[in-house]
Order: structure tokens, then C-alpha cells, then sequence
């Protein structure tokens, strides 16, 4: 009976333990190249401070507007993969709105959505970016440096 009462206990908290990996290790290529590439992302501001920042594509339709937060007033940033390696980043804009810079991007290691970022303006240093999830019409994504 307490054999048997450890080993139900130690599946739960191996599953428990599985459970909290990050969706980011599990992304299947096949979903990076549908739905990442080739898309302007938009950040969305629906995510709270404490939250993963969700984007959405640029144009999307909104069914009925979500609770907004932290939005900036120069315009929010957003990034544009093209499958060749290079990357359109758009960033808060100082008066009349957001600005665009060219930039390239690479992965250290092919296994994980962490993306490498210079641009190559030198607007600002280089930066990872770390692909959360993907869908059609919604993407997590946060930045690591």
C-alpha cells in the first residue's frame, strides 16, 4: 500500500513537471514556416505586464477589442521574418509614429524558436527574441536581450 502511494505520487509530480515545460521548446517548424515568416507582426498590448506580449498580424480584425495595456503613444513595435534570413523591425517612433528598420536574423541552435536580431542601421544592439507560440492570428513572443 505506501509502495504503491510513493509511486502514484511520483507520476503525479512527473507529470506535474512535464506540464511546465515552455511551449517554445515544442514548436514545430512546419508551424514557424506557415505562420511566422513572411507576416508583419504587430504587438497587441493585450498581455499584462507580467504576461507573455501577444502580436497580431498586421490588418487583423478584431471580433470585439480587447483591454489594452501599457499602450505607447508613439506606436508599438513589430517584426516582419522573411524565410531568407532577413527582417523588417518596427519600433516606437517618436512623433509621428512607429519607424522601420531593415535588419538580419539567425538561430544559434535550429532546435529552439530563439531568434538572433541585428539591425542594420544600429538603431539599437542586437537582440534574441524568443518565439512563445504561434497560430494564424496570434503570436507570443518576448525578448531576451
Amino acid at each position: 500500500m505506501r509502495i504503491s502511494l510513493v509511486l502514484t505520487f511520483l507520476l503525479a509530480f512527473g507529470l506535474l513537471l512535464n506540464a511546465c515545460t515552455t511551449d517554445s521548446d515544442s514548436i514545430a517548424p512546419d508551424t514557424l514556416n506557415t505562420n511566422l515568416f513572411g507576416r508583419m507582426w504587430l504587438n497587441s498590448y493585450e498581455a499584462k505586464q507580467d504576461e507573455t506580449p501577444i502580436y497580431r498580424p498586421q490588418g487583423y480584425s478584431w471580433a470585439e477589442p480587447p483591454m489594452r495595456y501599457a499602450v505607447p503613444f508613439e506606436g508599438g513595435d513589430g517584426f516582419r521574418f522573411e524565410k531568407d534570413g532577413t527582417l523588417t523591425y518596427q519600433a516606437p517612433g517618436i512623433g509621428p509614429g512607429p519607424t522601420l528598420h531593415e535588419a538580419v536574423w539567425w538561430q544559434d541552435d535550429l532546435t529552439k524558436p530563439i531568434f538572433r536580431v541585428h539591425l542594420t542601421d544600429n538603431y539599437r544592439p542586437d537582440f534574441q527574441l524568443e518565439i512563445v507560440s504561434v497560430e494564424d492570428d496570434l503570436l507570443r513572443a518576448r525578448y531576451l536581450q
